[in-house]
């Protein structure tokens, strides 16, 4: 029931970001176009393929990971081409923009717990650890951060990062089991042995 919930939001949030591109003559970014487009993959096929369920995890993570290398300049300088931010005192102002001003001394705590909480879900969503648990921390995170982007910097901006779709992608995921198992791994991989011994184990059970 929850799932299909999470497929019937992912969706509907597909159509509100598709009738903003066409209508709104809105544009997002080619690796942002990438993820939405797999999270459309993702819904069509309702989670059923686990390749597909795996596949929108690793980019999911990737996004987090490459906004949080954004904010440190890694992905370049401020003002380039598909930059965000380009260094931490940009991030922070940005988080400023977002929050409000009856909080403002609290935009650089914010800001660092930001990027912290991300790294995390970059880390757990890449590598499949406690791969429920994080997609359903992700859901959390992206829907706080959409109600901030939509009060603040206004809808446009926040479908221009797809942060609705993105959401939902990650509410299907936390109800798909896409963890990394390393005894199904060892199970198809034999180093050194250690795979049949596994097999021949699990045939005596």
């Amino acid at each position: 029931m929850v799932h299909m919930i999470a497929v019937g939001l992912a969706l509907l949030a597909l159509l509100i970001e598709l009738g903003w591109l066409a209508f709104a003559d809105g544009s997002v970014g080619s690796i942002t176009a990438v993820v939405l487009a797999s999270i459309g993959v993702l819904a069509v096929t309702a989670g059923r393929f686990v390749v597909v369920d795996t596949t929108v995890r690793i980019l999911l993570g990737a996004l987090f990971a490459g906004s949080v290398a954004d904010r440190f300049g890694l992905l370049g300088a401020p003002g380039a081409d598909g930059v965000s931010w380009g260094d931490y005192s940009a991030f922070t102002e940005y988080t400023r923009t977002l929050t409000p001003q009856i909080l403002d001394w609290s935009v650089p705590a914010l800001a660092a717990i930001a990027t912290g909480t991300e790294t995390l879900l970059a880390i757990g969503l890449i590598f499949g650890v406690a791969a429920k648990l994080t997609a359903r921390a992700a859901t959390a995170v992206l829907i706080v951060f959409a109600a901030a982007m939509w009060t603040s910097v206004g809808f446009d901006e926040m479908c221009s990062y797809g942060v609705l779709v993105v959401a939902s992608g990650a509410a299907i995921l936390s109800t798909r089991d896409t963890a990394l198992h390393l005894d199904k791994l060892l199970r198809h991989i034999p180093v050194a042995g250690l795979g049949q011994q596994t097999r021949r184990r699990g045939a005596t059970r």
